[in-house]
């Protein structure tokens, strides 16, 4: 069972999160679903309803097709996301979570 649609849905799932920059948290919060349902769905393990594929599709703010893809999506960090990582990975966690908050807020005042 490698390869399963539900995997490959997982997989955009989290590539759509991601490419969001969103946590599985923030996720839940907009589609009304737990974080750790959302990381089931990621891993591949859930099996969904067709409801809660509409909850993901609608606050991914990407069709049910893009969801359903037939080839698994995976997702690469850009060259400036691979640069905010390499300043941040080597902090201790309290460094890395004040640094998640500031950028945060400055894309809450700037938008996207």
């Amino acid at each position: 069972m490698k390869d399963n649609i539900y995997r490959r849905l997982g997989a955009a799932v989290r590539y759509y999160r991601v490419k969001n920059g969103w946590t599985q948290e923030e996720l839940g919060e907009r589609a009304a679903l737990h974080p750790s349902y959302i990381g089931q769905i990621e891993r591949g393990i859930k099996k969904i309803s067709i409801l809660t594929l509409e909850k993901l599709s609608k606050s991914l703010k990407v069709k049910i097709s893009d969801l359903l893809q037939e080839k698994e999506i995976v997702y690469k960090p850009t060259s400036w996301e691979k640069k905010l990582i390499g300043i941040i990975k080597d902090r201790p966690v309290r460094y890395q979570i004040a640094a998640y908050r500031l950028l945060k807020e400055v894309f809450k005042n700037f938008g996207k």
